[in-house]
């Protein structure tokens, strides 16, 4: 399964602003924070915290996550 993955505000620290990524089998919410996690574990915290959006529809922890989707991650920002 591939999908695209957008980071945001500080996660673009750690990973590109979008990059393809390429998974065996469905994966969920969860189970892609983990293995953002394991790629990076200083983004651990930050990515415990932060919001996945799946084609633009904010996700739970549970939801799957389909081929082809085009995923964000969210962390939280203050404006000004």
């Amino acid at each position: 399964m591939k999908i695209q993955l957008l980071s945001f505000a500080a996660l673009k620290d750690y990973f590109p602003s979008k990059q393809e990524l390429t998974f065996d089998g469905a994966k969920s919410v969860l189970e892609l924070k983990s293995y953002l996690s394991n790629l990076n574990p200083e983004a651990t915290n930050l990515i415990k915290i932060s919001r996945i959006s799946i084609n633009q529809i904010i996700a739970k922890d549970s939801d799957s996550i389909t081929e082809g989707a085009v995923v964000a991650i969210l962390p939280p920002s203050s404006g000004g």
